[in-house]
């Protein structure tokens, strides 16, 4: 397995990078047998791993709470986020037993994670009202913005937000998103430059 670029490793302290590299190590060996993401193994660090952790690394600096990965798929971007942000929840959500199955995993690696830090739930999520509310949603792939936003309404608190990693041809959903709901606002977290056509894009509402 290729070693990440030098401008990725320096972005973390060592002994996240460390841990980052078991989730990429343990990804690539279930990939092989369940097909759980076409990334390349080779680029699953770079493109997936690593963006992720960024911004857990944004979030540690912050008191959000409770946030849900919807669509985690094999824990993107929730499992790499957890582990460079110990300081508020994780509930990573898929409807894929597969892929519920190796978050689960390696959540049971020794010394990997905290006891309390994530979540695995098995779920598909559904329109309507829960009585659990989390202050943040994050996602990756799982749908437009304005698609998303609506099956999430009712599940988030008062003054929560939206987190989509997103590529370059996303205009479209902004316009659609402001359209169909004038009071959302979209922010571009500025990111660094080893994302290449990868934005974060946050949506709050006013």
């Amino acid at each position: 397995m290729k070693k990440p670029p030098a401008e990725i490793i320096q972005a973390f302290p060592p002994e996240i990078l460390e841990k980052l590299i078991v989730v990429r190590d343990r990804l690539v060996a279930w990939n092989q047998k369940f097909a759980l993401t076409s990334v390349p193994d080779d680029e699953i660090f770079d493109l997936l791993i690593a963006p992720s952790a960024w911004l857990g690394s944004r979030y540690v600096i912050e008191e959000i709470g409770a946030i849900a990965d919807f669509g985690s798929g094999p824990g993107v971007p929730g499992l790499a986020m957890a582990l460079a942000d110990t300081r508020n929840k994780y509930i990573l959500i898929d409807s894929n037993q597969k892929k519920i199955g190796f978050i689960k995993h390696c959540l049971t690696v020794k010394d990997l994670y905290q006891a309390n830090n994530v979540e695995a739930r098995l779920l598909r999520v559904e329109p309507g009202v829960y009585k659990e509310k989390f202050d943040r949603v994050i996602t990756r792939g799982a749908g437009s913005i304005l698609s998303t936003i609506k099956l999430w309404k009712g599940k988030v608190k008062e003054g929560g937000a939206f987190d989509f990693f997103k590529g370059r041809e996303v205009d479209a959903e902004i316009e659609e998103l402001e359209a169909a709901i004038p009071g959302a606002r979209v922010e571009e977290l500025k990111a660094p430059g080893w994302f290449g056509h990868l934005r974060v894009l946050r949506v709050y509402f006013t």
